[in-house]
């Protein structure tokens, strides 16, 4: 999925990517979002910005399970998710948000079912053998 970083935060990624030699954006943002994630310190707040006009950043599939659940929690798109999340671990406020790292899992209500035993029957006689194969005969 493609999300639009905001012009501050793709600054500051692109500062990032430079210093530590990443080819793309979008890997840069992957290894922040695994960071936040995964609560890793990388200490990356000190790094210079650098103007950027490259905003567009493709997630991988491993982070919009979460994205998509922490913006849930709060009303926003994984996009603005995505923004604050970086934003703020790159401002130091690592400790200012949770991160869900499990998929919750909605129970559906079990609908009861009444069981009535069948009632057994009367044997019926059915012809076999030879008697069946008269009955069957035109």
């Amino acid at each position: 999925m493609q999300v639009r970083l905001a012009t501050q935060v793709a600054a500051k990624v692109e500062g990032i990517r430079i210093s530590l030699d990443y080819s793309k954006l979008s890997d840069t943002v992957n290894l922040l979002l695994d960071a936040i994630k995964y609560q890793w310190d990388l200490k990356l707040s000190d790094l210079s910005q650098i103007e950027t006009t490259e905003t567009r950043v493709r997630l991988d599939k491993r982070h919009l399970d979460w994205l998509s659940q922490y913006g849930l929690s709060r009303g926003i798109n994984i996009a603005s998710a995505t923004n604050l999340l970086i934003s703020e671990y790159l401002a130091g406020n690592v400790t200012s948000f949770q991160t869900p790292l499990t998929k919750t899992v909605i129970q559906q209500p079990q609908i009861q079912t009444e069981i009535t035993p069948i009632e057994p029957t009367q044997p019926i006689d059915k012809p076999k053998g030879q008697a069946l194969m008269r009955s069957l005969k035109l």
